[in-house]
């Protein structure tokens, strides 16, 4: 079972490649239907960037297998085939996806066989091999659009024919806009609009996005928005091989890429050489010399030869004199073309066509192709300056994007008869009423539709649980951004009296330790420093860094989570010295929460708006490592740990690599001590009567993984450690951030709209751009700092509970303000914020030395993600570590704050 909410939009993850494909898919047989709408707050009226579809086709449609060759052929090769004269002279006005499927308003009864001989196509004289290849097209059903209609209204249930004719719809929006931009999956990209560089052989452009999706009360829309992707410069390999090794000049490179002894005789790659391979390979580029036979001719990159052009020979045979000799490819050059090569000691370049090699210094990098890297912090902070826009810039580009599509004129959509509104959709929303803000010593605070607060003044809701009597602060000196101990001194003085004014128990001063050793050595004497002058296990240290590397903190949180099991909270040097009262409260709010406390609850508005007594908050999230990385997934979940759902505990292990759903074994070995410890601390000793487990980063198609793996372990966790049959109630709720909808207000709008143009937090839509059939519902929690924001889609799957629609989202937006580390509400449910930061915090608990160098962040070594003795099941996290009889607890609080 899963929601179909947002279905159409999500063909990506159905992989629908053939008729077999569509007939295997798993419908869904089961829906939480929608239990009505909410009525609680202000109703406000909301432009949504969707046009509804006022026509469909009303002729017979008719669906096509397409084969070429003997069906192995690759998706280059058959759009080749698709796109021949050949083809078109024979069968016209028939839609493609590309692959397997087409489809036509002809009925070609008999089966097609069409012979497309490439070489001719590009008029050039046959080659010594053929490139001759059948094409074989064959009707296998007709397309019935009437069944759409017939599910949306209710009339019927969601089939095979349901998902073959919205199959059909998806394609046939795209096809025409596929001829004229270059397309990525929905988007659309124009080869000659405005380019944005990102530096080091990287470019952004700025696309058009556009996708089917279903609307409340009973139709179709098409999603219209902006989108972003980063490039390939039209670079040089040459070029880019020296920023992406980050070298001073094209020497360096070839210096750097040269092969090494390998210690038995023979040779093998260095790390910078096998850097530049991974990245170009199955790269588009073209060859550019004087007397080049082939310049407008495009080539895919195979990879590097770990020689370069002056050991890297080749067999030349002389036309006019017919013999053969030996050459090296920087005499090959010179003597076949009178080309002197630049720099001959790079490496050279092997195309995927055989026996085609190339210096590097003659090939570019041809077209618009996508950069399938994650960029660095430079080029990230470039792209976030592309992307941003405030709302009045994106609702005009959106405008102009529908623009450009020109749906109106479109003649594929002509030809089939599907018309779109050339408007944009006006939905009925609600403002819900915003919580208050609950602080130590009854104070409150009502932050109204403004979605913040400050601290000054307030007491935190819940302070440490132990008072702060033996704790260290550790500085590192650094060359760059040094602060020096009289800074250290004067920071610790207003971090004593700031904390405390917040609450906290503060019992004696910190020890102030200089760290000029390696970071494990340097942890291990301020741990034993510490010990000694207290004369008891440290609680908390503060360790003051100069700089902003990933690795330095993903040692120092190893060292203290793993091997001393003390709390640690990492500051930048520049932060200490400015030493600014609202940072002093910002780091406050961290180290609170990991020692025991909590910031402030939110008080509901809504009866029944709270958390039910005796309900548990699992968050779960699965985490993957950026390309690059060979770093395994994580599988993280949080759990609440307090009867308002406001303190969670965290867990996290390695999950199979690049696998969504949690591994069982996963599921026991983290829920089981965290669920005990709420049924000792939160239960009395009972277990819970409800569990909300809320569920992050998984798509549509997958839904029914989680009702039918996830759901069942945590049910027989409830039951060991009851010991008996759980009669509990799940509520199941799907969070979703990866969709391209967005709200605008009316202009000058108090009630809807904050001083940028987003909709205030608490807008909630429950029509026009939701399911038909099921509960979902798209939900405005936060105030965006930059740009325009985006909601979270929230799709429920489960309802054992049997909640009103205000009891359920009230107490999702409600929990928003009580996100531990932050003054203002935020734009994701806390438990799933959690069970992400929980996942990127324990990648610091990798059984890795230290030796193999980072494995995420900006530092990460850019070598083989996919490693000749990489082990099938990534080894287990380190164990945090926990002195017996310690009141620390480091495991049982939030740790990952």
């Amino acid at each position: 079972m899963f929601s179909t909410a947002d279905l159409i939009g999500d063909f990506r993850f159905l992989n629908l490649r053939s008729t077999e494909d569509i007939a295997k898919y798993e419908v869904p047989i089961k829906t939480v239907p929608r239990p009505g709408f909410n009525s609680t707050g202000t109703e406000v009226e909301l432009m949504i960037n969707a046009f509804p579809i006022t026509t469909y086709p009303s002729r017979t449609i008719y669906q096509y297998d397409v084969t070429v060759g003997d069906g192995t052929a690759k998706r280059a090769l058959i759009k080749k085939v698709w796109a021949s004269n050949a083809r078109k002279t024979k069968l016209q006005k028939m839609i493609f996806d590309g692959n397997k499927l087409a489809w036509s308003l002809n009925q070609y009864k008999e089966v097609i066989n069409i012979n497309v001989d490439l070489d001719a196509e590009d008029g050039r004289p046959p080659g010594r091999k053929s490139n001759e290849f059948r094409l074989v097209v064959r009707c296998v059903k007709k397309v019935n659009l009437t069944a759409v209609e017939a599910w949306l209204n209710g009339r019927a249930s969601f089939d095979i024919s349901v998902l073959e004719a919205l199959n059909f719809l998806d394609h046939l929006l795209r096809e025409y806009p596929s001829q004229k931009f270059l397309a990525i999956k929905r988007s659309f990209y124009d080869q000659k609009g405005q380019i944005y560089d990102l530096n080091d052989g990287v470019i952004a452009l700025k696309g058009i996005y556009q996708a089917i999706k279903m609307s409340h009360p009973g139709g179709l829309v098409v999603n219209v928005d902006v989108s972003n992707t980063a490039f390939w410069a039209r670079i040089s390999i040459m070029g880019y091989a020296r920023a992406a090794l980050k070298a001073s000049d094209i020497r360096e490179v070839g210096h750097r890429c040269k092969a090494i002894d390998d210690g038995y005789g023979g040779v093998t790659e260095s790390e910078p050489f096998m850097i530049v391979h991974n990245r170009i390979r199955k790269l588009t580029v073209r060859p550019h010399y004087k007397g080049c036979p082939v310049e407008n001719q495009n080539f895919t990159v195979k990879g590097l030869v770990n020689a370069d052009c002056r050991r890297f020979t080749i067999d030349y045979k002389d036309r006019a004199t017919g013999t053969v000799e030996k050459l090296n490819l920087e005499q090959y050059f010179r003597k076949r073309y009178n080309v002197i090569l630049e720099y001959p000691e790079l490496p050279v370049v092997e195309m995927m066509k055989k026996e085609i090699y190339y210096p590097m210094e003659f090939l570019v990098i041809e077209g618009l192709q996508r950069y399938p890297w994650k960029l660095d912090e430079y080029q990230t902070a470039h792209m976030i300056k592309v992307a941003v826009s405030r709302p009045a810039e994106r609702l005009k580009a959106i405008q102009q994007s529908k623009a450009a599509l020109d749906h109106q004129n479109d003649p594929v959509l002509k030809t089939f008869g599907l018309k779109i509104e050339s408007q944009m959709l006006r939905t009925k929303a609600r403002v819900l009423p915003n919580p208050e803000i609950e602080f130590g010593g009854n104070q409150r605070h009502n932050p109204g539709i403004s979605g913040r607060w400050d601290l000054r003044g307030k007491k935190f809701f819940k302070p440490n649980r132990w008072p702060l009597d033996s704790w260290g602060v550790g500085y590192f000196p650094g060359k760059r951004n040094a602060v020096n101990r009289p800074q250290v001194e004067a920071f610790c003085d207003n971090f004593m009296k700031g904390y405390s004014g917040h609450g906290a128990a503060i019992g004696t001063r910190p020890l102030i330790v200089e760290l000029k050793e390696d970071v494990g050595d340097a942890i291990k004497r301020l741990y034993e420093s510490t010990k000694q002058k207290f004369k008891r296990e440290p609680q908390l240290f503060l360790i003051i860094v100069p700089d902003r590397n990933s690795f330095t903190y993903l040692r120092i949180k190893k060292s203290c989570d793993c091997r001393w099991g003390v709390a640690s909270q990492v500051l930048q040097s520049g932060h200490v010295v400015k030493n600014m009262a609202q940072y002093i409260s910002n780091v406050s709010m961290k180290v609170n929460a990991k020692l025991g406390g909590c910031t402030a609850r939110a008080v509901s508005k809504v009866p029944q708006g709270a958390l039910k007594p005796g309900s548990i908050i699992i968050g779960a999230d699965v985490s993957h490592a950026s390309p690059g990385s060979v770093a395994p997934s994580m599988a993280a979940v949080s759990v609440s740990i307090d009867p308002y759902g406001s303190r969670y505990l965290g867990a996290c292990e390695t999950n199979q690599e690049r696998v969504e759903i949690i591994n069982p074994t996963n599921i026991h070995a983290m829920l089981t001590p965290l669920i005990r410890e709420w049924m000792s601390n939160v239960g009395q000793g009972r277990a819970p009567e409800n569990i909300y487990y809320f569920r992050d980063g998984v798509s549509t198609g997958m839904f029914s993984q989680v009702l039918d793996v996830e759901v069942p372990h945590i049910k027989e966790i409830m039951a060991r450690v009851t010991d008996s049959k759980w009669n509990g109630k799940f509520t199941v709720v799907i969070a979703n951030k990866r969709h391209h909808i967005r709200a605008f207000p009316r202009a000058n709008d108090p009630k809807a709209s904050d001083r940028f143009g987003n909709p205030v937090p608490g807008t909630l839509i429950e029509r026009d751009v939701t399911s038909p059939h099921d509960w979902d519902f798209i939900l405005y929690s936060h105030v965006a700092l930059q740009g325009t924001s985006r909601p979270v889609h929230y799709h429920v799957i489960l309802d054992q509970i049997g909640h009103q629609p205000h009891q359920l989202q009230n107490m999702i937006y409600d929990h928003c303000y009580q996100y531990m580390r932050s003054t203002t509400s935020v734009s994701l449910f806390p438990a799933i914020y959690y069970a992400h930061l929980i996942s990127n915090r324990a990648r610091t608990h990798e059984n890795v030395p230290a030796s193999s160098g980072p494995r995420s962040g900006p530092e990460i070594k850019l070598t083989d993600p996919k490693p000749k003795h990489r082990p099938i099941e990534p080894p287990r996290l380190l164990r945090m570590h926990e002195e017996k009889g310690s009141t620390n607890r480091l495991p049982w609080n939030m740790w990952y704050i």
